[in-house]
């Protein structure tokens, strides 16, 4: 019998993960400028380097392209629904929650399938942690990670751009001549 108890810590850390983005997917959620860059520049990152992993198993593109396309449809799904709302300390945001929903179960599917992979596996030492190139030899896992990429950067970019529109049009709504603060 296998010992399972140094799968306790990493089990932990991806409950943690899935426990985050289920509460991210429910509800209004801050919008933070720095955040958002920051995730924009982590997954921009990742993303590239997945992509020129592609070039080992050239024919992987057409899986990047197809997850790319249906993270497209999805991020602009998810644009087309958000709803933004002010309140005191900053502006919040709340996105399609199915849109979300389908994010997360992509996340959690995959998560579970290579989970069930690594244990199932014939010989554990085939699955170096140390060698990234591994991502890239099923194009099913590849596809998935671009439709989760591409719509991240594509809402991201949305959000970046549509709070900066947001505080120009509030800037423009206090210096309007009927506004009670200019009077005083």
């Amino acid at each position: 019998m296998q010992n399972w108890s140094h799968y306790a810590i990493p089990i932990l850390i991806v409950l943690l993960i899935v426990y985050r983005r289920t509460k991210r997917t429910i509800g209004f959620q801050k919008l933070s400028r720095g955040r958002l860059k920051f995730r924009i520049g982590i997954f921009s990152i990742i993303g590239l380097m997945i992509l020129a992993f592609g070039f080992v198993h050239p024919i992987h593109f057409i899986a990047y392209a197809i997850g790319m396309a249906a993270g497209t449809a999805l991020g602009l799904t998810a644009i087309r629904h958000t709803r933004f709302e002010r309140r005191p300390d900053a502006w919040y945001y709340r996105t399609h929650i199915w849109v979300e929903i389908t994010v997360l179960i992509l996340f959690i599917g995959r998560i579970a399938y290579r989970i069930l992979f690594v244990a199932s596996a014939a010989n554990p030492n085939n699955m170096n942690p140390a060698d990234p190139s591994q991502f890239t030899r099923d194009p099913l896992t590849a596809g998935i990670f671009f439709v989760i990429v591409t719509y991240y950067l594509l809402f991201f970019g949305y959000l970046l751009r549509e709070e900066v529109k947001l505080e120009n049009d509030e800037a423009a709504a206090d210096i309007s001549p009927g506004n009670p603060t200019l009077d005083k």
